[in-house]
């Protein structure tokens, strides 16, 4: 694996796996911008997506997260990664349900130099709003 495929799975073992976000100005830009399907618009800056990751931990405190796969060339890494947790707070304004959630998904991050400068994230949203009960189950 190369700088920037350990960089980017430092970034999701590291900091969101334990939610310590004490190393993130040595991975992420100041102006990182994130694209997630959770939020209708980027999120842009270390701090905001900080806060924006953080109402996953915050809502499923036991949240952990696994790299499952890297790829990388050039300035770009995709990361597939999974998560478990059980969501026992409240959550994007999602009351605790005590549902446990598994999510999979992949990041596509794009370097300026060695730091990660913007992150798009896909994962199993529907399928999250399924377990969380507010989409019902396919009957």
């Amino acid at each position: 694996m190369g700088e920037h495929g350990a960089i980017a799975r430092r970034f999701v073992e590291e900091i969101l796996d334990t939610g310590d976000w004490s190393s993130a100005d040595e991975v992420l830009t100041d102006d990182v911008v994130m694209h997630h399907p959770s939020s209708p618009e980027p999120i842009r800056g270390r701090e905001a997506v900080q806060e924006f990751l953080g109402q996953f931990r915050s809502g499923m405190p036991d949240l952990h997260i696994a790299v499952e796969d890297v790829a990388e060339g050039g300035d770009a890494v995709a990361v597939r990664w999974t998560a478990h947790g059980t969501h026992s707070a409240d959550m994007f304004g999602i009351p605790p349900t005590g549902n446990e959630i598994d999510i999979h998904g992949i990041s596509f991050f794009r370097f300026d130099g060695d730091r990660i400068a913007e992150d798009w994230v896909e994962e199993n949203t529907f399928g999250v709003l399924q377990q969380l009960g507010v989409v019902p189950m396919p009957a």
